[in-house]
């Protein structure tokens, strides 16, 4: 399963474009709804939220492996690295990865996840540099729903992926792309900012068909692959 594409809600959508083309140098295009930031193969497209609301979401975006300490410290040169118990770097044994946090300025929890497994492409910069199009792809999108192993057993049975869904939290998928299923209220590591129902639209590859969950705020499209 590869994520493709995701939109997301903001409250602050001017603050966020120019904190993605300006602070980290990503490319962006504007929309009639919004802005797009393109993420090596991936894309995240953010839309104004409405008046009532004020979203966060979690995303990972994959970057080499072995690149981490490259990609902390082009990342915490462009916004503070997030840390618990004095730890700004974590690794993830069943993953086989590493990654480091930040918060972009609308507080969502951005991720720079190296697995051992994702090699840079060829064309790339150099393995001893680190920059925006170090970024592969969207390596994991946070979803938040009421009920997660039922959202978990829908994407399972879609995508063919493997997890370990619990009562209030599920990582489905591999090295590809991964959805991090939590339930309102639980926390995103490695803050306190608990998960909050948002309007969510995930396209990706990998799967064939539509579902959605909660009432339809998010929906989750596989496009084949």
């Amino acid at each position: 399963m590869r994520l493709r594409h995701v939109t997301l809600a903001t409250a602050e959508p001017e603050t966020l474009r120019q904190f993605y083309a300006e602070r980290l140098g990503l490319p962006v295009s504007d929309t009639a709804e919004g802005f797009v930031v393109a993420i090596g193969a991936s894309a995240v497209e953010f839309r104004p939220a409405a008046p009532d609301i004020d979203p966060t979401y979690h995303v990972a975006f994959s970057v080499p492996g072995g690149s981490i300490d490259r990609a902390a410290d082009w990342l915490g040169a462009r916004a503070d690295l997030l840390a618990d118990d004095g730890r700004a770097r974590f690794r993830y044994d069943s993953l086989d990865a590493t990654a480091v946090y930040a918060a972009d300025p609308a507080g969502n929890v951005l991720e720079l996840l190296a697995r051992d497994g994702r090699s840079r492409p060829v064309g790339r910069n150099s393995a001893d540099q680190f920059g925006p199009d170090s970024l592969l792809d969207i390596g994991e999108i946070g979803i938040v729903v009421d009920d997660v192993p039922a959202a978990a057993a829908a994407l399972t049975s879609m995508f063919g992926i493997d997890g370990s869904p619990a009562e209030g939290f599920a990582y489905l998928g591999g090295d590809d792309g991964a959805f991090v299923l939590a339930a309102p209220g639980r926390n995103w590591f490695p803050t306190d900012r608990p998960a909050v129902p948002a309007p969510l639209t995930v396209v990706a590859e990998g799967g064939e068909g539509a579902v959605s969950f909660d009432d339809g705020r998010v929906a989750v499209v596989g496009i084949g692959d």
